[in-house]
């Protein structure tokens, strides 16, 4: 299931393209509506009022079909920052619990250097990762 997540950068392109939908769409969106009545025929009728109803049944179904989508899409986009939100912060109080351990030890200031590379080092690997996963 993992395979199949979304990136933030995928949400973020779904979340513009409804929006477009929404906003720019010239076949499709509310600007073409009067159009659609318009071609329906200008003949004064029950069946006539009764086509209008139905196009802009229609497209109101649409567009509130679009806003939906874009809440969840907005949903998930906030999901998934704030996973990653999370992995940062984890990575950060790691790295601050490492320090105060290595400042406080005993060891010589060499050792301590060497602690510290050790630990930026993981540290980098582990940002490393978040930002992979990040991009695909």
């Amino acid at each position: 299931m993992e395979e199949n997540k979304l990136t933030s950068r995928e949400i973020f392109v779904q979340l513009t393209v409804l929006q477009k939908q929404l906003t720019e769409n010239s076949q499709t969106s509310l600007h073409r509506l009067s159009d659609a009545i318009t071609s329906i025929g200008e003949e004064e009728n029950e069946a006539r009022y009764a086509q209008i109803a139905e196009v802009c049944d229609v497209f109101k179904t649409r567009e509130l079909t679009i806003l939906k989508m874009l809440e969840m899409y907005e949903k998930m986009y906030e999901d998934v920052q704030n996973e990653e939100s999370q992995r940062v912060d984890l990575i950060s109080r790691a790295f601050d619990q490492n320090m105060a351990f290595i400042n406080d030890s005993d060891l010589q200031t060499e050792d301590k250097y060497a602690a510290l590379g050790y630990v930026t080092d993981k540290i980098a690997e582990l940002v490393g990762k978040i930002l992979v996963n990040k991009e695909n």
